[in-house]
This record gives C-alpha cells, structure tokens and sequence, in this order.
C-alpha cells in the first residue's frame, strides 16, 4: 500500500519536503512479495526476448533477401547498447527518477522499438531499431529486477532472486512453444509484435501497479531489517560502503569485471546451442526439446542457487556454479546421443544462473549499498558484454576446427579462471569494505 491508504505507513511530516521517516514495522508485508512479483514478470520478459532470435531471425533474413549473419548484427547491437546504457544510463536513471518510471519508460520503449521490426523493409531500419530497443531492455527488466530484490530483501535476498529468476524460466519456456507455431501460421512480424505486447504486459503494467522503487516510499524496511533509532525525527539513515569514484579503481572491480566477461563468453553458447546438439548426434527437433530442457533446469538450478546462498553463502554458491558450468563444457565432449547431452544440459543450467542471482549480491557484498546502483550497472554491462564477445568466437572456432570441440575445452578452461577471479574478490571483499570504512569514518547514520 502506498503510504496516504496504508495507516500504518510513515508518512513525510508537514514541512519536511519529500523525506520519509523509517519508523519500525513489522519485518514481513505482503508488499514485499508484490515488488517480488513484479520483478519476476519483468525477468519473465527478458528470459522470451533473450531465446527468441533463433526462431524468429531465420525466416526474417529471408525475408529481407539477406543472411543469417547480417540479421545476427541486430541482436549484436542490442548488445552494444545495452552495454553502453546498463553502465552510464541506468545508474542516472535510478537516480534521478527511481526504479520503477525507468521501468516504465522503459518497457515502453522497448515495446515500441521491437513492434516496428515487424515493419522493416531493410537491415538499416533492423539495425537503428536493435540499438534503440538495446537501450532499454536490459535496463527495465534484467537489470531493474536484481535492483528491486536486492533494495526489498536484507534477509533471503538471493533465495528470492533465486524463485524470480526460476520464474522467468517460464519465458524461455513459452518462447520455444509459442514462437514456432505462430510463425508458422502468421508470420515472423508476428512474433515481434507478439514481444511487444509482452513487454508491455509483464513490464509496463508491473512497473505501474506492483513494485515501487524503495521500501521507504512506502513507509517500509527492507525485508528482514531491523529498524535502526534515527539521530533525529526527520534524518533518514544512510548505510555505509564503497563509493562508485573508488570503487572503479579497484582491483577487485576490475577481477569482477572480467570474470563476468568470461564465463558470460562462455554462456553464448547458448546462441549455438542447435547446432552443437546436432553435431554430437541428435537430429534437429531433438535439439530443440535439449533447448526447452535448459529453459526447465533453469527454473530449478535458480532456487538451488539462491537458496545455497543464503545457507552456506556466496563463496560456496560461485564455486559450485562455476563447477557445474566447467564440468558441462568437458561433458559436452564426450557427449553423444539424448540421455548423455540432457545430463550436460542440466549441469549447464546451474552456471547459467550465475549473472541474474550472484553478480548482483557479489556487488553488493564487495561494494555495499551506498553507491550501489551506480556500481551494479557497470557490473551487470558485463555480461551482454562478455555474450557479445564469446558469440562470434564460438563460431569462429567451428569454423576453424569444423567442430565445437576445441571451444568447449577452451571454455572450460576460462570458466576456471573466471571461478578463481571470483573467489579472490569475495574473499577480500571484508578488508576492502573495512578499510574503507574506517578512511572514510563511516557509520550506519552518517550521511554521505
């Protein structure tokens, strides 16, 4: 409830301009579960998106009288632009109007730029329109979903993240079911047109009647907080951590960026996922039932994760992740057949789950809350990053060897790297947060 139809809400007292005074409430709301929901649907969103090139992008190219490759490069500057807006854009956003209207504005711009692909006659009209439609969607829905869980939830975060990343598990689902019968019976058009009323239904409509950026707006603690006593009746609390100016120039930023960027090189192989099934002896519509099993694992993978977050910590949950995602690719080599490739397919859902639940706690726990959004975008710009770089050298390797063997055992190789990068930054996320603390004399009431 908002705060002038919830009674029990802290409300701004006259004359206070638009601070809210956190007063003690009761640790669970039902409110919290709505943001929760709400950030689901939009991970549901990205999770259709994110699977849908492989259909729709084929019959596209021969629409438009072009190869697959040059339709590719719509997905690719997508990319590019998401990488640009999730680092510089995003973080001015939450700032400057909140979570929620960046939501808003959005997925409607999302909406707007995917629905006018149905229209295109040539690839520079596709290609203005998947740098346009870029801007916006890892902002509004992958990006602002880990920002909401993480803003809402102090206790259970990554169990939460966990159950929101599980449900967008339905998504890639849906985009394996829907997408092919209704190109086939309508068109590619409507397969992009089908995407923007999806995100307009499961992420304007969200950002519009279930989350809210803060728990302070409405007059509440984050889940599992403990109200802390104000210095006074109307000076909010500010928690302390790692300013974004410093944080930018340390070593563990830079360890954390580029183990994202690689094992999310890794992740890509997904955009080859078909054709690496076939080669190790399926035909193609059995490549396509390994592909729906993924989307399925996911849904668990993400709970197991999340929840072994929260009760054995983030340390042991990367190390497990990233062994999984390790032990899959040399899988994968020696895989032949249904049985042998489903078993890798499930091992591989478990690292997949490694960008939308652990970087965004990673952050958190390396950097704190102060400068968090701020530091998030830069972090979370890494992983379409690291998918733009590993997608064209999947290929490049199969092209060179006439096989992904070689890039499977490399893969593998990078992912170990990326685990040790990981383990040294959170490990040594405590001195870094001290030391900086103490410099800076922080407390839990001093404001910035």
């Amino acid at each position: 409830m908002d705060p002038m139809t919830d009674p029990g809400a802290a409300v701004p007292p006259p004359g206070s301009g638009s601070k809210v005074v956190i007063e003690p409430r009761r640790e669970r709301h039902t409110r919290h579960w709505v943001v929760a929901a709400g950030a689901a649907c939009m991970m549901t969103a990205a999770q259709f998106v994110f699977l849908s090139p492989s259909i729709l992008n084929p019959p596209l190219a021969r629409t438009l009288g072009v190869g697959l490759s040059e339709v590719m490069i719509f997905n690719s500057l997508m990319g590019v632009s998401g990488v640009l807006a999730m680092t510089f854009l995003a973080p001015a956003l939450f700032r400057k109007i909140g979570v929620r209207a960046a939501v808003i504005v959005g997925g409607l711009w999302m909406a707007a730029a995917t629905g006018a692909v149905a229209f295109v006659t040539n690839v520079a009209m596709l290609y203005v329109l998947g740098f346009a439609a870029g801007l916006s969607f890892g902002v509004a829905t992958t990006m602002a979903g880990s920002m909401l869980v993480n803003t809402w939830f102090e206790s259970s975060r990554g169990t939460v993240l966990g159950g929101v990343f599980a449900v967008s598990g339905i998504g890639g689902i849906g985009a394996g079911l829907v997408l092919p019968a209704l190109v086939s019976a309508s068109g590619w058009q409507s397969g992009f047109l089908l995407i923007a009323a999806l995100q307009v239904v499961l992420v304007v409509l969200p950002g519009l009647f279930l989350i809210r950026s803060t728990p302070a707006q409405v007059g509440l603690l984050p889940f599992g907080a403990r109200a802390e006593p104000p210095n006074s009746p109307t000076t909010p609390a500010h928690l302390p951590g790692v300013p974004a100016r410093m944080a930018f120039r340390t070593p563990h930023f830079a360890a954390l960026a580029v183990a994202i960027v690689l094992f999310s090189s890794v992740l890509a192989v997904q955009q080859h996922f078909a054709p690496m099934m076939v080669e190790r002896g399926v035909a193609l519509p059995v490549a396509g039932t390994l592909l729906s099993l993924m989307a399925l694992a996911s849904v668990f993978s993400n709970i197991m994760l999340g929840m072994l977050n929260d009760r054995r910590g983030t340390l042991l949950a990367v190390l497990v992740a990233l062994a999984c995602q390790a032990l899959s690719m040399g899988a994968y080599i020696f895989s032949a057949g249904f049985l042998p490739l489903a078993a890798s397919t499930v091992l591989f859902a478990m690292g997949a789950a490694v960008p939308g639940i652990l970087v965004p706690i990673v952050v958190m726990q390396l950097f704190g809350m102060r400068d968090y959004p701020a530091i998030l975008g830069p972090a979370m710009a890494m992983v379409p990053a690291g998918i733009s770089i590993g997608s064209p050298l999947w290929g490049i390797a199969y092209d060179r060897t006439g096989s992904y063997t070689v890039a499977l055992a490399m893969a593998a190789a990078v992912t170990v790297v990326a685990a040790v990068l990981l383990v040294w930054t959170i490990r040594s996320a405590p001195t870094l947060r001290t030391r900086v603390e103490r410099e800076l004399s922080q407390t839990y009431d001093t404001a910035r």
